[in-house]
């Protein structure tokens, strides 16, 4: 009997141990209230000087240690060796949250393997990989001759996502919500997009991710847009089963614009 309990008692440290583990994530922005991610990839294109991307740090319980951020980076032999180690500014004692956030510099190509590791443990707590590529700093528009619509994320900094049942012809919105309901195994609503300034699209990317992180892909069209001068474009949304969904927004170059978050019960 004392044996199985010593058993018993371990089993049950290690799944509490499992479940303090969480998620870590690198992303284009994320919530400041509750560290949600937004614009999240597996892979990155950065100018020859540097460029930085969010790295989050999510788990359900209130996190009640100094983190550590570990940089890896794949040699030419194919394992990840020691690249790099920052401490991530956060004080149990008195930011007393679920999530961190880390603004990191990446100046090389290469494959890195990134870890969130907790100080007084040494227990690492989430660990993911991202391929770093350097890019010429030239842009392609053939398909664009005038240099004036030539945009980036940050053109699309004010715009937002939102979600509704349906929208009438001035973009006002009938049922707007972050949750839906699954009928008769299926869920429609429309996604809208919308901005003060011209959206200058000619095509608008439509992705659905879910699952764990949101790293499922679910869902991804395609859809023309009649004009560059239009500040708002609604897209319908069509999901099959209950769950937590991200849906990204991209220009017809693969630039990022915006994101929004919802829930099909």
């Amino acid at each position: 009997m004392k044996n199985l309990t010593l058993f018993l008692i371990a089993f049950m440290g290690l799944v509490l141990s499992v479940k303090a583990q969480g998620t870590v994530t690198l992303c284009e922005d994320y919530d400041k209230t509750d560290g949600t991610p937004s614009g999240i990839y597996k892979n990155w294109d950065i100018k020859a000087t540097g460029g930085f991307v969010y790295i989050v740090y999510r788990q359900d319980k209130i996190i009640s240690d100094k983190l550590l951020l570990f940089v890896d980076k794949k040699n030419t032999a194919g394992k990840y060796v020691a690249f790099d180690t920052q401490d991530i500014d956060y004080d149990p004692k008195s930011d007393r949250k679920k999530w961190v956030m880390y603004d990191y510099e990446f100046k090389e190509a290469g494959e890195y393997e990134i870890s969130i590791v907790a100080v007084s443990t040494e227990k690492t707590l989430a660990t993911t990989q991202t391929k770093i590529s350097i890019i010429n700093g030239s842009v392609s528009n053939a398909d664009n001759n005038n240099s004036d619509d030539e945009v980036d994320t940050y053109y699309y900094e004010n715009s937002s996502v939102v979600f509704a049942k349906s929208f009438d012809s001035d973009a006002n919105t009938n049922g707007e919500s972050t949750t839906f309901r699954l009928e008769n195994g299926k869920c429609d609503f429309y996604a809208k997009l919308q901005q003060d300034d011209d959206l200058l699209l000619t095509q608008l990317i439509v992705d659905v991710y879910g699952g764990d992180d949101y790293k499922e892909l679910i869902d991804s069209q395609t859809y023309d847009i009649e004009s560059k001068t239009w500040n708002w474009v609604k897209v319908p949304i069509n999901l099959t089963k209950r769950g937590k969904y991200v849906v990204d927004m991209y220009t017809q170059d693969d630039v990022y614009i915006n994101s929004g978050y919802v829930e099909v019960k």
